[in-house]
């Protein structure tokens, strides 16, 4: 996801936010203490807004922060290669739903048994 994608992904969420309270773009900028062409230039993804503006903007349309960041570019990403859980997976790839279902039994039984004699990883 390119940043021009996520900056025109949340100013299609605060637009959305927007209508749904029934407020102008002036109307909105008004709450949140901003230009009406700031918001204008938001909505269409040509800014990339700071934390605090973010915040402002939350506060205009009366939603908490995180609705304006509740995208799907936003949401934790898969696992990559190089991290344990993407080993795990890139293990797992291709593989039979039994050998799955047995590779998850093992991975639950040495959990429970680090858990039971307190062995801990280094």
């Amino acid at each position: 996801m390119t940043t021009i994608n996520v900056k025109k992904e949340m100013g299609a969420r605060i637009r959305l936010l927007r209508k749904r309270k029934g407020l102008t773009q002036e109307e909105m900028a008004n709450r949140c203490g901003l230009h009406w062409t700031y918001i204008g230039g938001l909505e269409r993804g040509e800014r990339n807004p700071t934390l605090t503006t973010l915040h402002r903007v939350a506060g205009g349309l009366g939603v908490p922060i995180g609705d304006l960041i509740n995208t799907p570019s936003f949401k934790k990403a898969p696992p990559t290669e190089d991290t344990k859980e993407g080993k795990l997976l890139r293990l797992l790839r291709r593989k039979d739903p039994r050998s799955i279902d047995l590779a998850a039994g093992l991975v639950r039984e040495v959990l429970r048994w680090r858990d039971r004699y307190g062995v801990r990883s280094k």
